[in-house]
């Protein structure tokens, strides 16, 4: 989940385009928050700025390494706050019943979405 920062993170451009491409691409991620030495294995399925000014990447979170048996779960993420990006050679199939015109997306600045 996003860190209760009290200011967003610095930006990072790499890990943003890197996740548009992942979005755009349909492809599979390993990547680090914050602290962790394990990797989550992540479907994003979309990248906005939130009401704080936070860019959070939003998805299936499919595996958290350091928590094996944790199921699969919508999560998000402030990108400022990964560490480190691995884009699997692997595609997903994307939920169809995601759609980022839901209202709960209305008022924020959306990059990219799967659905767009």
């Amino acid at each position: 989940m996003p860190a209760t920062n009290i200011k967003p993170a610095e930006r990072k451009y790499e890990f943003e385009q890197q996740l548009t491409n992942a979005i755009n691409q349909r492809r599979r991620l390993r990547f680090r928050y914050e602290y962790d030495v394990h990797y989550r294995v992540f479907d994003p399925y979309i990248l906005f700025k939130d009401e704080k000014g936070r860019y959070i990447v939003g998805g299936i979170r499919i595996k958290d390494e350091s928590k094996p048996i944790k199921k699969p779960a919508a999560c998000k993420y402030e990108v400022g706050l990964i560490t480190d990006i691995q884009m699997s050679e692997n595609n997903f199939i994307a939920d169809p019943r995601f759609k980022s015109v839901n209202s709960k997306y209305a008022t924020l600045d959306i990059l990219c979405a799967i659905d767009r």
